[in-house]
């Protein structure tokens, strides 16, 4: 299980990787000038007061205006495709931007204060002319302000390069293309397996997985609505924190599927110390990437310590649970500035796979217990009826040649329809007609007798064997030496019956 789990992992990685686009050309802004802070809303010459060098430093836009000059190397290849050419920007503010000291376009209005800025879009690309480019190093000049935001992000400019040119959802569904078959596993997963906790309602855990796999599809629908719905940059944050939230919601409710599952004692001071640690990692974490990478990780890595606990104990698929979920933490600890871009979609998509096959094992093994229960509850049940039929048998009406005569039921070994009349093979009397149909009288039967055959009702009391032919048929032998057929399509509820 656990081989064919990181296996199926690796291949949808490597399927979906191969999506991504073509390359960029980036800006490089570890050596740029930035200028923050200036009165003049006009291009800065980057030698006045409040200018300073970047040095590998975030540019901080919350609340404020910043100007930025920066390099861009362009390669011969670029400017040689026969495509035109646009700036892509992604970032979490309104922007105007120039290049070679000539004006490429804006994205809103960047002001220095809310009142005069006009809020642009978060993704954004803008046409170039190849004349304004040349071949090695260009300049970008550019101006950016986000007064509307709501967070202070440690790294609100996402992107901004150069290549050919092209819509920016095409670019960023370009990049969730890959999420899409997880999503469709984790969407189907998380119906399916809520249908079938609802019908389980006493057994409220079961709900915890269909909840795991929701709440991440959640997080996976809002990473993708920005290439399906292109939005103003103050939404940037409300997207973010419903991610935040989803993966928290998700992170906890497999916390409490384990718990559940393998603590019997302390799993609510278990559960509850774990979330609170959790939600303090988050809290003090930089950056909504790592928080959201830590509210995943952080009750995985719980989870883990309790399934290996649980392992110790010898309960049953604890270990199981202990290898997936610290391979899952394992992955996220090695690669955690990839995972949430580029694992996200196949690790926790893989994490549910498992937890749907665990509950489809647990799910049929709960309706083999059942189904075995009901068949010594039938059983139980027609002794009952064949010892209740000895000791007070039921009687049936019999209408012959104009007379009623009342027939014992257990003196009855089987009937045998004809028409509209009704063949009872009674002991010690032999054959006796009534005129009534089959249908008609097996309503007045006890529970001890079973219809065989479309023509065929037997008192369970006398069979001895059941034989089968390949046929799909079958017959019974009675104690009275008389061999009843059966019919393919009642075989099986006959089976059943006499099992």
């Amino acid at each position: 299980m656990i081989l064919r789990f990181i296996i199926l992992t690796m291949l949808l990685w490597s399927i979906g990787s191969s999506a991504i686009g073509q390359p960029f050309a980036p800006i490089n802004i570890e050596s740029a000038m930035i200028c923050d802070g200036l009165l003049e809303d006009r291009i800065p010459t980057f030698t006045e007061p409040g200018c300073k060098g970047l040095d590998r430093q975030a540019i901080d836009l919350h609340k404020k205006q910043v100007w930025v000059r920066s390099r861009v190397n362009i390669s011969e290849d670029l400017l040689n495709l026969n495509k035109p050419l646009g700036l892509f920007v992604s970032a979490k503010a309104s922007s105007a931007f120039y290049l070679n000291g000539v004006f490429i376009g804006k994205n809103g209005k960047p002001a220095r204060d809310a009142a005069d800025e006009i809020i642009g879009m978060m993704d954004v690309v803008f046409y170039i002319p190849k004349q304004n480019l040349t071949a090695g190093q260009n300049e970008l000049v550019f101006s950016m302000s986000s007064h509307q935001g709501y967070i202070r992000l440690a790294n609100p400019i996402h992107r901004i390069a150069i290549a050919p040119y092209a819509a920016p959802s095409n670019i960023i569904l370009n990049e969730y293309l890959p999420s899409f078959l997880p999503l469709g596993i984790l969407v189907v997963g998380a119906l399916y397996f809520g249908f079938l906790a609802l019908r389980h309602r006493n057994d409220k855990p079961k709900l915890l997985i269909p909840f795991v796999a929701l709440f991440a599809a959640g997080q996976l629908v809002t990473e993708v609505s920005r290439g399906a719905l292109p939005y103003a940059y103050p939404f940037h944050d409300i997207r973010l924190m419903l991610i935040l939230a989803c993966a928290i919601a998700s992170g906890f409710c497999l916390l409490w599927h384990v718990t559940s599952r393998f603590l019997e004692k302390y799993k609510w001071p278990v559960a509850g110390i774990a979330f609170a640690l959790t939600l303090t990692l988050i809290t003090l974490t930089p950056g909504f990437d790592n928080k959201s990478l830590y509210a995943l990780q952080s009750p995985a890595t719980f989870c883990a310590l309790i399934a290996i606990y649980a392992a110790g104990e010898k309960k049953p698929k604890a270990a199981a649970y202990a290898l997936v979920l610290l391979f899952f933490s394992l992955i996220i600890f090695l690669v955690p500035n990839q995972f949430l871009d580029v694992y996200f979609y196949y690790i926790v998509a893989g994490l549910l796979l498992f937890l749907f096959a665990e509950q489809i094992h647990i799910l049929t093994e709960e309706k083999r217990l059942r189904a075995t229960e009901q068949k010594r509850a039938d059983r139980l049940q027609l002794i009952l009826n064949e010892s209740r039929e000895k000791q007070s048998p039921s009687t049936v009406k019999v209408n012959q040649a104009g007379k009623v005569t009342l027939v014992p039921t257990d003196q009855i070994a089987f009937l045998k329809g004809a028409r509209d009349y009704v063949e009872l093979m009674v002991l010690d009397k032999g054959s006796q007609l009534h005129s009534e149909t089959l249908l008609e009288l097996e309503k007045k039967l006890p529970s001890t007798f079973l219809r065989v055959h479309r023509s065929y009702i037997v008192n369970t009391y006398y069979i001895q064997t059941l034989e089968r032919d390949t046929s799909g048929s079958g017959s019974l032998l009675l104690s009275t030496g008389d061999k009843i057929p059966v019919s393919r399509r009642i075989m099986p509820t006959v089976r059943k019956a006499l099992s």
